[in-house]
């Protein structure tokens, strides 16, 4: 049998021409942990983590000290492994090793917080013109030290994870940019895309169930009904408009992460809807899905271990998580946000395009309607 034609010559190892960028990138974000650590030990940064009762902070009762040893230890750990992988050694332990700073970052440094911060900057552009204050109450919250170390941390899980994903493909002899093999053909790869869309529709499906929990909660805020709260307690929250605009625009932007996550796995996940005017028919970058996709996945999964934490242990005197149905709504989001990892994981592999880097590929397709087989994945 032939060989299928390859477009352009196909680098040694599967790496394209250029040196790998993720690894430096790594190094730089574990050396700006250690200085961030540092500045917090000789107080010339203000504390990045919270002091006093937080929801789901584990440093909150330990101090600041703590937190700057815990970071410092991080970005020194970090600063090892990305050296390690831009020595291209270490095998599949470098990639262990990038796999586990990548969940011990989250694990550790990231909380619920991080999913508020993200759903009110959701609410704010359309909430903040109808509620005077709104506007600059976020500004101050997002930038403080807290928000701004959240974030950093987040970013962190993100390149960690990326790190040990092209280390991997390296360690295999595939193509960092792609993950292709020598191994590659196009009957191969229409059956991967095959899989990808059937694991993602799946993940979505999931997904978008669990997504509209919270959002339910609040719509019944409308026919005066509220979870989890006395009689009395409903009545003076949801007299308070600030409180049931916010809550109802909080629940609102739930259902449009919800309705979002099924462009992963639909035709305009690819290709711009008609109703975007001036964008109708182009392709939707790649990027422009995975990239917020993965920092909602990081504080989703933070939201459910924050609730996990507050459940079982606490966090520094915050008043214990006692509303039931609220509870188990927000432990969910854990869910959530793997099965949300899961296809936008999917998404990523099914609109691989042709490679610059190996030259092997096809050109991406659209999700076809029906069933899903090899043929309907181009």
């Amino acid at each position: 049998m032939a060989t299928p034609p390859i477009a352009r010559p196909v680098h040694s190892r599967g790496e394209g021409a250029r040196a790998p960028v993720v690894p430096w990138v790594v190094l730089a974000w574990s050396a700006a942990a250690v200085g961030l650590g540092l500045g917090w030990w000789s107080g010339v940064l203000p504390r990045g983590v919270p002091e006093g009762p937080s929801f789901g902070s584990l440093f909150s009762a330990a101090g600041l000290g703590v937190a700057s040893v815990t970071v410092i230890g991080f970005g020194c750990a970090g600063a090892v492994c990305a050296v390690v992988l831009l020595r291209r050694v270490g095998g599949r332990w470098a990639q262990v090793a990038a796999w586990s700073l990548a969940a011990a970052v989250l694990l550790v440094f990231v909380d619920g917080s991080l999913l508020a911060l993200l759903g009110y900057t959701m609410i704010v552009p359309v909430v903040g013109w109808f509620m005077p204050g709104l506007l600059s109450a976020y500004v101050s919250a997002a930038l403080e030290p807290t928000a701004l170390t959240l974030l950093f941390c987040a970013v962190g899980v993100v390149v960690w994870a990326l790190a040990a994903l092209t280390h991997g493909r390296a360690v295999r002899g595939a193509c960092r940019r792609c993950g292709r093999d020598e191994h590659w053909n196009p009957e191969r790869e229409r059956s991967v895309r095959a899989r990808a869309l059937r694991v993602g529709r799946w993940a979505v499906g999931v997904g978008v169930v669990l997504a509209l929990l919270y959002p339910a909660l609040r719509v019944l805020w409308l026919f005066g009904v509220a979870l989890d709260f006395g009689e009395e307690e409903t009545r003076q929250m949801l007299s308070d408009p600030y409180v049931l605009a916010t809550g109802l625009s909080l629940g609102s932007a739930g259902v449009v992460g919800a309705a979002l996550m099924l462009g992963l796995v639909q035709r305009w996940g690819v290709r711009f809807p008609r109703w975007t005017v001036g964008l109708a028919g182009r392709r939707v970058p790649v990027a422009l899905a995975v990239v917020p996709a993965s920092l909602v996945t990081v504080a989703l999964v933070a939201m459910g271990r924050s609730t996990v934490v507050q459940l079982v242990i606490g966090s520094a005197g915050a008043t214990p998580v006692t509303e039931p149905v609220h509870a188990t709504v927000f432990a969910l989001m854990g869910v959530w946000g793997a099965a949300l990892g899961v296809a936008t994981a999917a998404y990523a592999v099914r609109r691989r395009a042709e490679c610059d880097g190996c030259g092997r590929g096809l050109p991406e397709v659209e999700p076809a309607r029906g069933p899903v087989g090899p043929a309907a994945a181009g």
